[in-house]
Protein backbone atom coordinates (compact mmCIF):
# COMPACT_ATOMS: atom_id res chain seq x y z
CA UNK A 1 0.00 0.00 0.00
CA UNK A 2 1.32 3.16 -0.86
CA UNK A 3 1.97 6.26 1.37
CA UNK A 4 1.91 9.62 1.83
CA UNK A 5 4.06 11.79 3.72
CA UNK A 6 3.20 15.49 4.42
CA UNK A 7 7.12 17.07 3.99
CA UNK A 8 7.82 21.09 4.52
CA UNK A 9 9.33 22.68 1.58
CA UNK A 10 9.66 26.45 0.92
CA UNK A 11 8.88 28.51 -1.88
CA UNK A 12 11.62 29.05 -4.50
CA UNK A 13 13.39 32.36 -2.94
CA UNK A 14 12.24 34.61 -6.39
CA UNK A 15 8.58 34.62 -5.14
CA UNK A 16 9.93 36.09 -2.04
CA UNK A 17 11.97 38.76 -3.32
CA UNK A 18 9.64 39.19 -6.23
CA UNK A 19 6.77 40.39 -2.96
CA UNK A 20 9.20 41.84 -1.33
CA UNK A 21 10.29 44.38 -4.18
CA UNK A 22 5.98 44.87 -5.18
CA UNK A 23 5.67 46.07 -1.49
CA UNK A 24 8.31 48.55 -1.66
CA UNK A 25 7.20 49.83 -5.20
CA UNK A 26 3.58 50.05 -3.48
CA UNK A 27 4.71 51.82 -0.78
CA UNK A 28 7.20 54.08 -2.87
CA UNK A 29 3.59 54.65 -5.59
CA UNK A 30 1.63 55.81 -1.84
CA UNK A 31 4.30 57.93 -0.78
CA UNK A 32 4.84 59.71 -3.93
CA UNK A 33 1.32 60.20 -5.07
CA UNK A 34 -0.10 62.23 -2.10
CA UNK A 35 -3.00 64.29 -2.26
CA UNK A 36 -3.06 67.81 -1.45
CA UNK A 37 -6.41 68.70 0.63
CA UNK A 38 -7.45 72.25 1.68
CA UNK A 39 -6.91 73.42 4.72
CA UNK A 40 -9.87 74.61 7.11
CA UNK A 41 -11.33 77.98 6.68
CA UNK A 42 -9.45 77.60 2.99
CA UNK A 43 -11.62 80.43 1.27
CA UNK A 44 -11.22 82.58 4.01
CA UNK A 45 -7.45 82.82 3.88
CA UNK A 46 -7.61 82.95 0.45
CA UNK A 47 -9.88 86.33 -0.24
CA UNK A 48 -7.76 88.10 3.01
CA UNK A 49 -4.34 87.27 1.04
CA UNK A 50 -6.15 88.53 -2.22
CA UNK A 51 -6.97 91.66 -0.02
CA UNK A 52 -3.37 92.18 1.15
CA UNK A 53 -1.86 91.40 -1.91
CA UNK A 54 -3.62 94.08 -3.52
CA UNK A 55 -3.49 96.75 -0.92
CA UNK A 56 0.50 95.81 -0.74
CA UNK A 57 0.33 96.79 -4.56
CA UNK A 58 -1.34 99.81 -3.77
CA UNK A 59 1.21 100.86 -1.40
CA UNK A 60 3.97 100.47 -3.86
CA UNK A 61 1.90 103.21 -5.83
CA UNK A 62 1.35 105.32 -3.25
CA UNK A 63 5.17 105.35 -2.79
CA UNK A 64 5.67 106.09 -6.38
CA UNK A 65 3.14 109.30 -6.15
CA UNK A 66 5.29 110.82 -2.98
CA UNK A 67 8.60 110.55 -5.15
CA UNK A 68 10.03 108.00 -3.10
CA UNK A 69 12.61 105.80 -4.59
CA UNK A 70 12.98 102.29 -3.86
CA UNK A 71 16.09 100.88 -2.65
CA UNK A 72 16.42 97.71 -4.80
CA UNK A 73 19.44 96.21 -2.31
CA UNK A 74 17.01 96.62 0.48
CA UNK A 75 14.26 95.27 -1.32
CA UNK A 76 15.07 93.17 -4.46
CA UNK A 77 11.11 92.58 -4.93
CA UNK A 78 10.84 95.64 -5.48
CA UNK A 79 7.59 95.89 -3.15
CA UNK A 80 8.23 99.21 -1.78
CA UNK A 81 7.34 97.85 1.57
CA UNK A 82 11.09 98.21 3.04
CA UNK A 83 12.35 101.39 4.53
CA UNK A 84 15.75 102.96 4.85
CA UNK A 85 18.62 102.14 7.15
CA UNK A 86 18.34 104.65 8.98
CA UNK A 87 16.33 108.27 9.22
CA UNK A 88 15.28 111.00 11.39
CA UNK A 89 12.06 108.93 12.50
CA UNK A 90 13.21 105.54 13.29
CA UNK A 91 13.05 104.90 16.85
CA UNK A 92 15.21 100.90 16.83
CA UNK A 93 17.25 98.45 15.22
CA UNK A 94 15.85 96.03 12.83
CA UNK A 95 16.16 93.24 11.05
CA UNK A 96 16.51 93.80 7.13
CA UNK A 97 15.69 89.65 6.09
CA UNK A 98 12.88 89.18 8.66
CA UNK A 99 11.55 92.59 7.21
CA UNK A 100 11.94 91.11 3.61
CA UNK A 101 10.50 87.64 4.89
CA UNK A 102 6.75 89.37 5.76
CA UNK A 103 6.31 90.98 2.05
CA UNK A 104 4.15 87.78 1.40
CA UNK A 105 0.43 88.10 1.72
CA UNK A 106 -0.04 84.45 2.32
CA UNK A 107 1.23 85.89 5.86
CA UNK A 108 -2.44 86.56 6.58
CA UNK A 109 -3.50 82.70 6.77
CA UNK A 110 -1.48 82.84 10.09
CA UNK A 111 -3.60 85.52 11.10
CA UNK A 112 -6.63 83.75 10.44
CA UNK A 113 -5.59 80.73 12.15
CA UNK A 114 -5.17 82.91 14.96
CA UNK A 115 -7.90 84.74 14.92
CA UNK A 116 -10.04 81.74 14.58
CA UNK A 117 -7.80 80.35 17.88
CA UNK A 118 -8.95 83.17 20.09
CA UNK A 119 -12.47 82.30 19.28
CA UNK A 120 -13.48 85.21 17.42
CA UNK A 121 -16.38 85.80 15.30
CA UNK A 122 -18.31 88.57 12.62
CA UNK A 123 -19.39 91.39 14.44
CA UNK A 124 -16.97 90.92 17.60
CA UNK A 125 -14.79 93.91 18.81
CA UNK A 126 -10.77 93.55 18.68
CA UNK A 127 -8.40 96.45 20.14
CA UNK A 128 -4.75 96.65 18.18
CA UNK A 129 -1.81 98.43 19.15
CA UNK A 130 0.79 98.67 15.97
CA UNK A 131 3.27 100.60 15.57
CA UNK A 132 5.05 101.26 12.10
CA UNK A 133 7.61 98.63 11.74
CA UNK A 134 6.30 96.15 10.22
CA UNK A 135 3.87 98.06 7.47
CA UNK A 136 3.47 94.45 6.02
CA UNK A 137 2.19 92.76 8.55
CA UNK A 138 -0.09 95.52 9.64
CA UNK A 139 -1.70 95.00 6.42
CA UNK A 140 -1.50 91.83 6.61
CA UNK A 141 -3.89 91.26 10.07
CA UNK A 142 -6.24 94.31 8.62
CA UNK A 143 -6.96 92.15 5.60
CA UNK A 144 -7.78 89.63 8.00
CA UNK A 145 -9.83 91.45 9.92
CA UNK A 146 -11.80 92.51 6.90
CA UNK A 147 -12.67 89.14 5.45
CA UNK A 148 -13.85 87.86 8.99
CA UNK A 149 -15.70 91.04 9.27
CA UNK A 150 -14.65 92.28 12.73
CA UNK A 151 -14.66 95.64 14.43
CA UNK A 152 -11.02 96.68 15.24
CA UNK A 153 -10.01 99.52 17.21
CA UNK A 154 -6.71 100.91 16.14
CA UNK A 155 -3.90 102.59 18.42
CA UNK A 156 -0.65 103.20 16.12
CA UNK A 157 2.40 104.58 17.06
CA UNK A 158 4.39 106.54 14.07
CA UNK A 159 7.74 105.89 14.52
CA UNK A 160 9.37 102.72 13.26
CA UNK A 161 12.14 100.56 13.55
CA UNK A 162 15.03 99.99 10.61
CA UNK A 163 13.77 99.36 7.32
CA UNK A 164 10.40 99.83 8.42
CA UNK A 165 7.75 102.52 7.47
CA UNK A 166 10.33 105.05 8.70
CA UNK A 167 10.64 107.44 5.57
CA UNK A 168 8.71 111.11 6.31
CA UNK A 169 5.55 111.40 3.96
CA UNK A 170 5.69 107.82 4.15
CA UNK A 171 5.33 106.43 7.65
CA UNK A 172 2.26 103.58 8.66
CA UNK A 173 -0.05 106.87 9.38
CA UNK A 174 0.49 107.78 5.72
CA UNK A 175 0.00 104.31 4.33
CA UNK A 176 -3.12 103.49 6.43
CA UNK A 177 -4.53 107.31 5.69
CA UNK A 178 -4.09 106.08 1.91
CA UNK A 179 -5.54 102.84 2.12
CA UNK A 180 -8.86 104.08 4.14
CA UNK A 181 -8.75 107.03 0.95
CA UNK A 182 -8.80 104.00 -1.52
CA UNK A 183 -11.45 102.50 0.47
CA UNK A 184 -9.11 98.91 0.73
CA UNK A 185 -9.83 99.04 4.91
CA UNK A 186 -12.79 100.97 6.03
CA UNK A 187 -10.67 101.96 9.68
CA UNK A 188 -9.15 105.25 11.26
CA UNK A 189 -7.48 105.05 14.48
CA UNK A 190 -8.85 105.69 17.74
CA UNK A 191 -5.68 107.48 18.49
CA UNK A 192 -2.06 108.06 17.35
CA UNK A 193 1.45 108.23 19.65
CA UNK A 194 5.00 108.94 18.21
CA UNK A 195 5.86 105.75 19.72
CA UNK A 196 9.84 105.01 20.52
CA UNK A 197 11.40 106.01 23.71
CA UNK A 198 8.41 106.18 26.61
CA UNK A 199 5.79 106.08 23.33
CA UNK A 200 7.08 109.86 23.07
CA UNK A 201 10.05 109.62 21.08
CA UNK A 202 12.59 109.62 23.79
CA UNK A 203 16.12 109.67 22.25
CA UNK A 204 14.85 110.62 19.03
CA UNK A 205 16.04 114.00 17.66
CA UNK A 206 13.97 117.05 18.12
CA UNK A 207 13.60 117.40 14.06
CA UNK A 208 12.26 113.61 14.19
CA UNK A 209 9.64 114.18 17.08
CA UNK A 210 8.19 117.04 15.00
CA UNK A 211 7.96 115.14 11.69
CA UNK A 212 5.70 112.35 13.97
CA UNK A 213 3.48 115.15 15.25
CA UNK A 214 3.12 116.71 12.51
CA UNK A 215 2.62 113.57 10.09
CA UNK A 216 -0.29 113.24 13.03
CA UNK A 217 -1.88 116.52 12.99
CA UNK A 218 -2.39 116.08 9.15
CA UNK A 219 -4.82 113.98 9.20
CA UNK A 220 -6.34 115.46 12.67
CA UNK A 221 -6.21 111.79 14.58
CA UNK A 222 -6.15 111.99 18.01
CA UNK A 223 -2.92 112.02 19.76
CA UNK A 224 -1.78 110.36 23.06
CA UNK A 225 1.04 112.27 24.42
CA UNK A 226 2.03 110.31 27.92
CA UNK A 227 4.69 111.72 30.42
CA UNK A 228 6.02 108.11 30.37
CA UNK A 229 5.48 104.39 29.63
CA UNK A 230 3.01 103.42 32.35
CA UNK A 231 1.24 106.69 31.80
CA UNK A 232 0.63 105.56 27.73
CA UNK A 233 -0.74 102.09 29.19
CA UNK A 234 -3.18 103.91 31.06
CA UNK A 235 -4.28 106.32 27.91
CA UNK A 236 -4.24 103.23 25.91
CA UNK A 237 -6.94 101.17 28.31
CA UNK A 238 -9.08 104.54 28.90
CA UNK A 239 -9.36 104.84 24.93
CA UNK A 240 -10.12 101.44 24.35
CA UNK A 241 -12.79 101.36 27.32
CA UNK A 242 -14.22 104.53 25.46
CA UNK A 243 -14.06 103.31 21.57
CA UNK A 244 -15.67 100.19 22.71
CA UNK A 245 -18.74 101.58 24.10
CA UNK A 246 -20.05 98.93 26.07
CA UNK A 247 -19.14 96.79 23.93
CA UNK A 248 -16.81 93.75 25.07
CA UNK A 249 -13.53 94.22 23.31
CA UNK A 250 -12.87 89.92 22.55
CA UNK A 251 -9.16 90.29 21.97
CA UNK A 252 -6.16 92.54 21.76
CA UNK A 253 -4.02 91.88 19.14
CA UNK A 254 -0.44 93.26 19.32
CA UNK A 255 2.30 94.01 15.93
CA UNK A 256 5.34 95.32 17.11
CA UNK A 257 7.44 96.13 19.94
CA UNK A 258 5.77 98.84 21.33
CA UNK A 259 6.73 98.82 25.15
CA UNK A 260 3.52 100.32 25.86
CA UNK A 261 1.23 97.81 24.39
CA UNK A 262 3.67 94.21 24.54
CA UNK A 263 5.33 94.92 28.27
CA UNK A 264 7.66 96.46 30.64
CA UNK A 265 9.34 94.56 33.64
CA UNK A 266 8.23 96.44 36.38
CA UNK A 267 10.86 98.99 38.56
CA UNK A 268 11.21 100.90 41.55
CA UNK A 269 8.97 103.94 41.42
CA UNK A 270 12.11 105.98 41.88
CA UNK A 271 13.39 104.90 38.19
CA UNK A 272 11.72 107.51 35.28
CA UNK A 273 9.44 105.84 33.73
CA UNK A 274 10.04 103.45 30.30
CA UNK A 275 13.71 103.03 30.55
CA UNK A 276 13.29 99.70 32.36
CA UNK A 277 14.18 96.86 29.72
CA UNK A 278 11.65 95.24 27.56
CA UNK A 279 10.11 92.30 28.36
CA UNK A 280 8.28 89.84 25.50
CA UNK A 281 4.93 88.02 25.74
CA UNK A 282 5.57 84.69 23.31
CA UNK A 283 4.17 84.84 20.17
CA UNK A 284 0.51 83.66 18.64
CA UNK A 285 -2.33 83.30 20.72
CA UNK A 286 -2.18 83.58 24.47
CA UNK A 287 -4.84 82.92 26.92
CA UNK A 288 -3.20 83.37 29.63
CA UNK A 289 -0.25 85.37 31.48
CA UNK A 290 2.46 83.47 31.87
CA UNK A 291 3.56 83.97 35.70
CA UNK A 292 7.06 84.71 34.36
CA UNK A 293 5.39 88.20 33.76
CA UNK A 294 3.41 88.71 36.64
CA UNK A 295 5.21 91.96 37.65
CA UNK A 296 5.20 93.16 34.43
CA UNK A 297 2.92 95.97 33.04
CA UNK A 298 1.76 96.74 29.47
CA UNK A 299 -1.98 97.09 27.68
CA UNK A 300 -1.16 92.78 26.56
CA UNK A 301 -0.62 92.28 29.92
CA UNK A 302 -3.87 94.28 31.38
CA UNK A 303 -6.14 92.56 29.00
CA UNK A 304 -4.94 88.97 29.56
CA UNK A 305 -5.18 89.84 33.79
CA UNK A 306 -9.08 90.75 32.08
CA UNK A 307 -9.63 87.26 31.15
CA UNK A 308 -9.15 88.65 27.44
CA UNK A 309 -6.27 86.98 24.71
CA UNK A 310 -3.92 88.34 22.92
CA UNK A 311 -2.40 87.49 19.90
CA UNK A 312 1.23 89.16 19.81
CA UNK A 313 2.89 89.68 16.93
CA UNK A 314 6.34 90.47 17.60
CA UNK A 315 9.74 88.52 16.80
CA UNK A 316 7.82 86.80 14.26
CA UNK A 317 11.22 86.31 12.22
CA UNK A 318 11.82 82.19 13.25
CA UNK A 319 8.37 81.39 13.60
CA UNK A 320 7.74 82.15 9.89
CA UNK A 321 10.59 80.50 8.64
CA UNK A 322 10.44 77.45 11.12
CA UNK A 323 7.06 76.91 12.10
CA UNK A 324 5.35 77.82 8.62
CA UNK A 325 8.02 77.22 6.31
CA UNK A 326 7.76 80.58 4.55
CA UNK A 327 10.32 81.70 2.45
CA UNK A 328 13.34 84.01 3.05
CA UNK A 329 13.52 87.26 1.68
CA UNK A 330 9.75 87.22 0.95
CA UNK A 331 9.63 85.34 -2.12
CA UNK A 332 6.16 83.80 -3.02
CA UNK A 333 4.69 81.70 -5.58
CA UNK A 334 1.40 82.74 -6.08
CA UNK A 335 -2.00 83.22 -3.59
CA UNK A 336 -3.21 80.45 -1.68
CA UNK A 337 -0.74 77.98 -2.18
CA UNK A 338 1.73 76.14 -0.15
CA UNK A 339 1.37 73.87 3.73
CA UNK A 340 -0.43 77.20 5.09
CA UNK A 341 -3.51 76.61 2.37
CA UNK A 342 -2.72 72.75 1.65
CA UNK A 343 -1.25 69.50 3.79
CA UNK A 344 -0.57 66.03 1.93
CA UNK A 345 -2.12 63.45 2.44
CA UNK A 346 -2.45 59.58 1.67
CA UNK A 347 -5.05 58.90 -1.82
CA UNK A 348 -7.09 56.07 -0.18
CA UNK A 349 -8.14 54.94 -3.30
CA UNK A 350 -4.72 54.54 -4.49
CA UNK A 351 -3.36 53.24 -1.27
CA UNK A 352 -6.65 50.65 -1.34
CA UNK A 353 -5.50 49.41 -4.94
CA UNK A 354 -1.99 49.17 -4.27
CA UNK A 355 -2.80 47.33 -0.87
CA UNK A 356 -5.43 44.81 -2.88
CA UNK A 357 -2.86 43.95 -5.40
CA UNK A 358 -0.39 43.01 -2.66
CA UNK A 359 -3.43 41.13 -0.85
CA UNK A 360 -4.63 38.96 -3.89
CA UNK A 361 -0.58 38.20 -5.20
CA UNK A 362 -0.49 36.89 -1.39
CA UNK A 363 -2.70 34.88 -1.91
CA UNK A 364 -2.30 33.32 -5.25
CA UNK A 365 1.12 32.49 -3.76
CA UNK A 366 -0.55 31.17 -0.96
CA UNK A 367 -2.53 28.53 -3.70
CA UNK A 368 0.67 27.74 -5.86
CA UNK A 369 2.75 27.02 -2.72
CA UNK A 370 0.48 23.60 -1.89
CA UNK A 371 2.52 21.59 -4.52
CA UNK A 372 5.66 22.50 -2.87
CA UNK A 373 4.19 21.45 0.80
CA UNK A 374 3.15 18.13 -0.14
CA UNK A 375 5.08 15.61 -1.94
CA UNK A 376 4.26 12.20 -2.87
CA UNK A 377 6.78 9.63 -1.46
CA UNK A 378 6.39 5.97 -2.57
CA UNK A 379 7.20 3.11 -0.40
CA UNK A 380 10.78 1.43 -1.26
Amino acid sequence: MKKMYWHTHNLPRIFIISLCILTIAGMVIVEHFKKFVPVEHYQLKVDAANTARDAFSQVKQFRKKQNIPINIKNDPQSSGLIGEQLTKITSDPGNLTVKQTTINPNIVAIFINWLKQAKLKPGDTVAIGATGSFPTLDISMLSAIKTMKLHPLIIYSAAASQYGANIPNFTIIDIQHYLYQQKTFNYTPIAVSIGGGQDRGFGMSTKGQDILTNTIKKYGYPMITPTGTIDSINQRMSLYEKAADGSRINAYINIGGGMASIGLKKIPQKTIHGTSEAHSLPTGVITALPISLANTDSVAVRFLKLGIPVINIHNVGKKLRNDYQLPVNGKYSIIGWGPLFFHQTYNEVLTAIVLGIIIFILIMMAVLSRKYRIRYIPPR
